[in-house]
């Protein structure tokens, strides 16, 4: 987050890439403590509570960091995607900026997961279809993938409660450091701070 100063104001630019990246780091590290400390004592074993504090955390730092909220813009967030980064092509434009359906503290993350699990079905059907069309017939993977994630969640439904949960709070720490930024104006103003909501290098926006 920067801060400049203006003609009689303060101006704070929208965190970026980096921002974002740090907050997911220290948020991530704030909560383990936290987790750990809620599942002893509601008597989850300690081995048990390490583990689902471990998937929380790296659920975290996962959703926050290549899964984040500004993956609705041309940004650095698609390019840490490398050769993969044209999936979330179709989602950046269907998906307006900073809107209930980017930026909400729980349905976002959750469409984002959805979207990524439509496009590895739709990537193994027409990989698989267009094997057929010169004679090479594969096993339905995705009916495989679908089957072996509805069975992770069936096995394990506590880590699967542990995953979500981080995943959650990942995009969370995202969206709740730009709403502190850009919604709390209001509040701000009356300090005479005003907030500059122009995108210009926000995660490196084009």
């Amino acid at each position: 987050m920067s801060i400049g100063l203006g003609i009689g104001k303060i101006v704070i630019a929208m965190p970026g890439a980096r921002t974002h990246d740090v907050i997911t780091v220290l948020s991530g590290a704030a909560i383990a403590p936290l987790v750990q400390s809620f599942q002893t004592y509601n008597g989850i074993a300690p081995e048990i509570a390490w583990r689902n504090t471990a998937i929380l955390v790296g659920a975290h730092l996962l959703s926050g960091i290549m899964f984040s909220p500004d993956l609705d813009l041309d940004s650095a967030i698609d390019n840490r995607w490398g050769p993969f980064y044209w999936i979330w092509r179709p989602y950046m434009h269907l998906v307006p900026h900073r809107h209930f359906w980017s930026h909400s503290l729980v349905i976002s993350p959750l469409l984002r997961l959805g979207y990524f699990y439509l496009m590895l079905v739709l990537i193994l059907v027409g990989g698989g279809w267009l094997l057929a069309q010169v004679g090479v017939i594969v096993p339905a993977y995705h009916r495989q993938l679908t089957d072996w994630i509805l069975g992770l969640v069936r096995s394990y439904p506590q880590q699967t409660r542990a995953f979500l949960a981080g995943f959650i709070t990942g995009s969370a720490a995202h969206t709740i450091a730009d709403y502190l930024v850009t919604d709390g104006k209001r509040f701000l103003a009356y300090f005479g701070i005003r907030l500059r909501r122009s995108y210009r290098n926000h995660d490196r926006y084009r």
